[in-house]
């Protein structure tokens, strides 16, 4: 097989505030916006925005990690139980912002996050009622019209205050909504937008599904050898794969906005008992970078097209849940 032309990576035109820093660009395309429904994921988010208060969320991005050793992996009924003497040694730890009152702050509001799990089941039960369950979609076009609070916010943040959590004013808490996925608030330009199908792309899937009963995808290892039946080959994975040169890949496009967030690859590890969540979870991804699917599926109408993936299981992987997501939406 000839030598292919170089790998097309494909550009992304992100949020205003996102810049060129690389934890910003990471936390922007992984985390911002994605619903969060694991209690752990809030209760890190809280700490991390109540720490940020009078600071930059950079200053704060950059000592996630030691946020992460301080607080016990961000396990509430851990920090519950910090006394004096863990206190003292939070205040002497260079590893996070080391203020009296939002180290003591973080230790309450893990008490109160604990009284809330066991009212409602869960604290992800409780937050999510104030938004109706369904997160809210916003279609700014700049972030100068992004607001700082809203209505719910504020009824978040003063029931929060009532149950006794501190450094939960209504901008931090708009901030945690927006962190969490229960608004988003990509602008419109933003490849992370969950941009809205127009009348034309509705007739475009309807006329699809007629004509097409089946997409033109093909599953396969990157590491395998290519063949020509592989047609387009797409790599839906976020890293580059180990130990495969860009030449010997046969790559034509690395699609690394398809790819599962880092954190939910993290928390998957390819384990049969979590595929169907996963899946679930990943669904929801995808559903906010419609545009991204729309084009693949539009090129698979165009010639054959390979999904590639690095992972040694061949039937619990990415490649495997995208092609069946585009089969459950346009097949």
């Amino acid at each position: 097989m000839g030598r292919k032309s170089p790998i097309k990576i494909q550009e992304v035109i992100r949020c205003g505030w996102v810049g060129t820093k690389p934890h910003f660009i990471s936390y922007h395309d992984e985390e911002w916006g994605i619903p969060v429904h694991e209690d752990r994921r809030h209760f890190e988010m809280l700490i991390l925005e109540g720490a940020q208060a009078g600071l930059s969320w950079s200053t704060i991005l950059l000592r996630r990690e030691g946020y992460r050793r301080a607080f016990a992996g961000f396990d509430p009924l851990k920090v519950s139980k910090f006394d004096a003497r863990k206190k003292a040694a939070l205040i002497q730890d260079s590893g996070i912002i080391r203020n009296r009152l939002k180290i003591e702050s973080a230790i309450t509001n893990a008490r109160a996050f604990l009284t809330v799990q066991e009212e409602f089941g869960t604290f992800d039960h409780y937050i999510w009622k104030f938004v109706g369950g369904t997160p809210k979609l916003n279609n700014w076009k700049a972030m100068s019209q992004v607001p700082a609070t809203t209505a719910e916010s504020d009824a978040l943040s003063k029931d929060l205050k009532r149950r006794g959590f501190k450094f939960v004013g209504s901008t931090v808490i708009y901030a945690h909504m927006q962190a969490t996925g229960l608004v988003n608030d990509h602008t419109t330009d933003c490849f992370r937008h969950p941009s809205n199908l127009s009348s034309h792309s509705t007739l475009q899937r309807s006329t699809f599904r007629r004509t097409q009963s089946s997409l033109a995808i093909r599953v396969k290892r990157v590491y395998d050898p290519p063949d020509t039946e592989d047609g387009f080959r797409i790599l839906i994975d976020r890293l580059w794969p180990r130990g495969l040169s860009k030449d010997s890949a046969n790559v034509d496009l690395w699609q690394k906005d398809l790819a599962p967030t880092t954190g939910l690859r993290n928390w998957f590890q390819h384990d049969p008992s979590r595929w169907k969540e996963f899946q679930a979870r990943y669904a929801t991804e995808l559903d906010q970078n419609i545009k991204a699917v729309e084009e693949l599926w539009q090129r698979t109408r165009q010639s054959p097209v390979t999904i590639l993936f690095a992972a040694k299981n061949e039937t619990y992987n990415n490649a495997v849940a995208l092609k069946e997501y585009l089969h459950r939406h346009f097949g």
